[in-house]
């Protein structure tokens, strides 16, 4: 299966079905089978704002599927070179390249830089996100890309 690395707007969008992104990114897996590089940041945000919406019954669901996807590794593919000293060095570099081209936020570089680890070790597939300017760096940088938008 590809190996794809989803910011968490793009993994939120495949979790929750009433994201304005949901449709789009759910047919991007259907058409690619795609797993998604999984690590402690994207771990934390993705549940943190999961968790906000377990208030209605589709933020249940979206949480209940995320936990049965941690526990069998269904799509959520645990990556060991993603550690948080390897990624806070890493974006650190990335911040020194881009900060003054590309004007975007410190969790975005950490994202962007921690798919560019990924590439250069593990063959990633596509770097998949709704954000615009994390798009942007991930394409300057030579990512391969793919921006959900409305």
């Amino acid at each position: 299966m590809p190996l794809v690395y989803a910011d968490t707007s793009a993994l939120f969008a495949y979790f929750y079905p009433l994201d304005e992104f949901s449709r789009q990114v759910d047919e991007a897996v259907k058409a690619q089978s795609v797993d998604f590089v999984y690590w402690p940041l994207v771990r934390f945000e993705l549940r943190h704002n999961l968790r906000r919406l377990k208030t209605d019954k589709y933020g249940v669901i979206a949480w209940r599927a995320l936990r049965a996807g941690e526990q069998t590794a269904w799509r959520l593919r645990w990556h060991g070179e993603l550690t948080a000293d390897r990624i806070l060095d890493s974006a650190e570099e990335l911040s020194a390249e881009q900060a003054t081209q590309v004007h975007c936020g410190s969790s975005d570089v950490l994202h962007v830089a921690a798919a560019r680890r990924v590439h250069l070790l593990s063959g990633l597939e596509e770097f998949w996100t709704c954000d615009g300017t994390q798009a942007e760096l991930a394409r300057k940088i030579g990512l391969p890309t793919r921006l959900f938008s409305a």
